[in-house]
């Protein structure tokens, strides 16, 4: 396709530059699409390939990520293992439940819960700092990796933005785990979505490989900056990322209501 080449060469820099900061928020604390999917439509990409394009650019960016937290031993096995196939279960009545609804009714939710949800963020200054899953009843445990599974999953089939994010804010409260623990939970969930989402895009052809090929390397950089930075400073790197993460959310979702 002609003009992926002319884009790239008038802006591969800036796109490159998205997704190494793309990858960085992903492997914290989820949300990185916030940045690279507007990227993608700001440097020309026709609408219908955008989200096949991202999708397969983040992949191996969140494989890193999983890897590092893997070898950190920072995912909770139990409740990572019981919510990543409810969540792709959830994704794919959301997207249905999307075709009946209009998303307009979903906005109009987040945009009031979500300055909500930061208050408590904000003014609970313990949030995710320790771990206490043991505390809590095995029956507790599993029924919030069902819920997250589930209705987390709806939310990302449904609209998907800041997703990743919403499962670490759910791991948080419903399982009580740490935030460090809860990011690598969510990236459990999200590799099985992507991978579920990257090969349909793949094999549909709603893909530029040539821009996957330079987001994909600069992403796996950012995702193994991030994933190290989130296990070494714990809540004092996400906690901020995520607020920071909550407010592109709360930007988008109003400029997508008000912006006409």
């Amino acid at each position: 396709m002609d003009f992926t080449f002319s884009i790239l060469s008038a802006q591969g820099a800036l796109l490159a530059l998205t997704f190494f900061f793309s990858g960085i928020i992903d492997a914290v604390c989820g949300g990185g699409g916030l940045l690279s999917l507007p990227m993608y439509l700001t440097i020309g990409f026709p609408p219908h390939l955008v989200t096949g394009t991202n999708q397969c650019s983040i992949f191996f960016g969140g494989a890193t990520s999983l890897a590092r937290y893997m070898r950190g031993g920072r995912i909770h096995w139990p409740t990572a293992l019981i919510t990543a196939p409810l969540a792709i279960v959830g994704a794919f009545l959301g997207a249905r439940l999307n075709l009946i609804l209009p998303e307009r009714i979903l906005e109009i939710v987040m945009i009031v819960l979500l300055p909500i949800v930061t208050a408590v963020i904000l003014l609970k200054r313990d949030f995710g700092a320790e771990n206490h899953v043991d505390t809590i009843s095995r029956a507790r445990m599993l029924g919030g990796a069902l819920f997250i599974g589930l209705v987390i999953g709806a939310y990302q089939g449904f609209y998907g933005a800041g997703s990743g994010t919403f499962f670490m804010l759910a791991f948080c409260l419903l399982t009580r785990l740490d935030l460090t623990t809860a990011s690598g939970n969510t990236k459990v969930v999200a590799f099985c979505a992507n991978l579920a989402s990257a090969s349909t895009f793949a094999l549909s052809g709603a893909v530029v490989w040539p821009a996957v090929l330079l987001a994909t390397v600069f992403n796996i950089a950012g995702s193994y900056i991030g994933a190290g930075l989130a296990m070494k400073k714990g809540a004092k790197v996400i906690r901020p990322m995520f607020l920071f993460v909550l407010a592109l959310l709360f930007i988008r979702l109003a400029g997508t209501l008000f912006g006409g």
